[in-house]
């Protein structure tokens, strides 16, 4: 399953790992598969990529503001 940047960054609806969803900032959406958690731009080059399985969303947001420096 794949996030558009068309779609609301808010992953309220769906849960990664058991946790609830979360805010990404503009610019910047989620895709996601059996195995991986994917950070992308909205220019979907990639930032970043997770294992989907015991991925810790802190370590998304870091990656996010790593970014964006």
């Amino acid at each position: 399953m794949s996030t558009s940047p068309s779609r609301s960054l808010l992953m309220d609806h769906e849960s990664i790992d058991g946790q609830d969803g979360f805010w990404l900032p503009f610019g910047y959406y989620l895709e996601r598969d059996a195995d991986l958690l994917i950070l992308r731009r909205s220019d979907d080059s990639l930032v970043a990529a997770f294992s989907a399985e015991g991925v810790d969303l802190f370590e998304v947001e870091l990656a996010v503001w790593a970014d964006a420096d």
